[in-house]
């Protein structure tokens, strides 16, 4: 059975993914504000998008 990726999981991956490919900062910032719309209201995906949005 495929075990499928977690909420966390999906966007650490995207944002890496997008660190892969040599994404511009304002293409870094701009996941980083979806994504804080996105997971808004939910506490543990917020404090993981901040960790990522330091990468940047």
């Amino acid at each position: 059975m495929i075990k499928m990726p977690t909420p966390t999981e999906s966007l650490i991956g995207a944002f890496h993914n997008c660190l892969n490919r040599n994404c511009t900062k304002e293409q870094l910032e701009s996941f980083i504000d979806r994504a804080k719309t996105q997971w808004a209201g939910n506490a543990q995906m917020q404090g993981t998008i901040n960790e990522l949005q330091k990468q940047i």
